[in-house]
């Protein structure tokens, strides 16, 4: 019981510590202070936006997290940081907007990205935050995890043009919690390297390998061989350990059934001593105790060699005997 309870707990703890990991792996990637003609949201209203990049490989909930506008001294007086967020975005939702739960819009999956609207209008739905962005001046935004951790920071010039976005060079290529404006650039939507892509990559980030590999395999000939060599391979050494597994337990077991047979002492009866009766007596109590006699299951063996007149060949043993009639 103690195992199992232990074993839950690991569990747990290895399943928080990989959430926790993935919500510091989310960026500010991209966003629009002034929507004219761009994106809508999901009642068709052009309102300002917040891309946010997940760059982990895992699917990450984004539920209890905080959006502010200004960075929060998270005081070190006792009181969980949770708690203290979740009450400061209630009293201050102008400044700090909690992420709620239960909504299916805020898990964001693997290298994908979620969009945000900076409307002011928390009751439309999870994805609206409850202030607005003044395109007028410098805005800065400050995601928090629900332990406090800072996640990452953004700072958007202002006077930014209608329909002109802030945006990452490359998908999720800054620090944590850093911000660079060298990682970043205004696009206009003029051309491909200009491109707006709310909810997709900017500019994804190329892998030299894969690109060598694609060059030199166009067809995938090469690729598909290697995988299934290693699925191959990997039935291979799943079927040879089965076997070896079987063999070992298969001995093991018949060393487990010789010992229970040998621990059982057999009476040593001398051969033609004429107790007939005890020998049956005793191959029976064999075959009733272990359901075998000797190595033969279920027989019993009577050696006639020393003893031909043995009660056991005896024609006249073998016949009932008459009754005693007695005179009253």
């Amino acid at each position: 019981m103690k195992k199992r309870i232990f074993i839950i707990l690991l569990t747990a703890l290895t399943v928080t510590t990989i959430f926790a990991q993935g919500r510091k792996e989310l960026r500010f990637n991209e966003v629009m202070m002034v929507n004219d003609s761009s994106y809508i949201d999901q009642c068709g209203q052009r309102l300002p936006w917040v891309e946010i990049f997940n760059r982990s490989y895992g699917t990450v909930g984004m539920e209890q997290m905080f959006i502010s506008n200004q960075p929060i001294d998270i005081p070190d007086n006792g009181m969980k940081p949770k708690d203290f967020l979740n009450d400061f975005s209630k009293k201050n939702p102008n400044i700090c907007y909690e992420i709620p739960r239960g909504d299916r819009a805020t898990k964001v999956a693997p290298r994908t990205h979620i969009v945000f609207y900076a409307d002011g209008n928390p009751a439309a739905g999870a994805l609206h935050l409850s202030y607005k962005l003044n395109p007028a001046v410098v805005n800065k935004l400050y995601l928090y995890d629900v332990n406090g951790d800072l996640v990452d920071v953004l700072e958007i010039p202002a006077g930014m043009k209608a329909n002109n976005t802030f945006a990452l060079k490359v998908d999720g290529s800054s620090e944590q919690a850093v911000f660079n404006a060298n990682d970043w650039s205004m696009r206009d939507g003029t051309d491909v390297e200009q491109a707006i892509t709310p909810g997709k990559f900017n500019l994804a980030d190329q892998n030299d390998n894969i690109e060598a590999f694609h060059v030199r395999d166009p067809y995938g000939v090469i690729i598909a061989l290697m995988a299934m060599s290693v699925v191959f391979s990997a039935l291979l050494i799943l079927f040879l350990c089965f076997k070896l597994f079987g063999k070992f337990f298969g001995r093991k077991q018949e060393a487990e059934n010789a010992a229970v047979v040998s621990d059982e002492p057999t009476p040593a009866i001398a051969a033609g001593n004429g107790d007939d009766e005890a020998i049956a007596a005793i191959g029976m109590a064999l075959f009733q105790h272990l359901n075998a006699h000797d190595q033969e299951s279920g027989i019993i063996t009577i050696d006639h060699a020393h003893e031909a007149n043995s009660a056991w060949i005896s024609k006249l043993n073998a016949m009932g005997r008459m009754p005693i009639h007695k005179e009253q």
